[in-house]
């Protein structure tokens, strides 16, 4: 009988070690990101004038257009650059992501893509713009709201 008692006392310990693991907490409301009907506009011309923004602030001298192409074929580019010769154009393609803050502010930047000289570039610009989003009032309940935009540029010589 003594045998017996010993396996069962274990196996109600083990037991109950196992289900009395905590459960993970829902996060805070105003840290939750959500999709919503209710998405934020840019002033003086919503996504559109954003965009715009984005591209005049651009500093091109920052961003190497070669460096997504292997090693051979961007340093045969770069010499024609410097002969003044011809160069086939070059298609930049990035995609940036940023979260607009109940506030309006963006947070969480980010830009994936090939180059990442041009996706740095990207995000220096978008951190620099300091114009708030703007939500729709009477809408509903202002929310943290991810924003995608892709993002291309070609470079023709």
């Amino acid at each position: 009988m003594r045998f017996f008692k010993l396996p069962i006392l274990v196996s109600v310990l083990f037991f109950g070690m196992v289900c009395a693991q905590e459960t993970s907490k829902p996060l805070p409301e105003e840290t939750a990101i959500y999709t919503s009907t209710n998405i934020p506009n840019f002033p003086d011309g919503g996504i559109n004038r954003f965009r715009q923004l984005v591209v005049s602030k651009i500093k091109y001298n920052r961003i190497d257009p070669f460096q997504h192409l292997p090693a051979e074929q961007a340093r045969e580019l770069r010499y024609l650059v410097l002969e003044r010769r011809p160069v086939p154009k070059t298609i930049l393609e990035s995609s940036l992501n940023f979260i607009v803050e109940v506030d309006g502010t963006l947070s969480e930047i980010s830009a994936k893509g090939e180059n990442s000289s041009f996706n740095k570039e990207i995000e220096r610009v978008v951190k620099s713009v300091k114009t708030r989003w703007i939500f729709e009032e009477g809408e509903g309940k202002k929310m943290r709201t991810p924003m995608r935009m892709p993002i291309k540029m070609i470079i023709e010589g």
